[in-house]
């Protein structure tokens, strides 16, 4: 059974869908309508698994649709902190507030590049390594309170 996600787009330049398969970045099938583009993803990817089991490499686990709560929490520099705080004081918003404003600008801005540039821009993977393509290990957490919240804690 096929459980990789699946993300479906029109392209203007090819006149047709393409399908993508997060799990597999490098992989995209065309198709003149939905079906058949994502019929051509599914056997691409099968064929990509396939190649993968044979040289004994790890298949990427699926992703699982998840509920968000809306929350997380993020470590940063303290002179991140200082400096979006300090914004924030400028703009007379809470700290929260101008970091969401800020990732939604973020997350906007890489929606409108093209589909093929958005891929080059995906960190390649090399065989072996310890992390997911770009993470970097976090930072031990800091024991003051400025760093740990503060003043214009998000």
């Amino acid at each position: 059974m096929f459980k990789y996600s699946m993300q479906l787009f029109w392209s203007n330049e090819d006149a047709g869908y393409i399908a993508l398969i997060p799990e597999l970045p490098y992989l995209s099938a065309f198709g003149d309508d939905p079906e058949e583009a994502v019929r051509e993803a599914q056997v691409a990817a099968s064929l990509v698994v396939e190649v993968m089991m044979e040289h004994g490499e790890a298949l990427p686990e699926p992703q699982i649709l998840s509920s968000f709560s809306g929350q997380i929490r993020v470590r940063m520099p303290r002179t991140l902190h200082r400096k979006l705080a300090g914004r924030a004081r400028m703009e007379d918003v809470s700290l929260n507030t101008l970091i969401v404003s800020l990732l939604a600008e973020g997350i906007g801005a890489m929606e409108e590049l093209p589909l093929v540039e958005r891929n080059a821009r995906r960190p390649k993977r090399t065989r072996g390594e310890g992390q997911q393509a770009g993470a970097a290990a976090a930072p031990e957490p800091a024991s003051d309170k400025r760093a740990a919240g503060g003043e214009g804690r998000a």
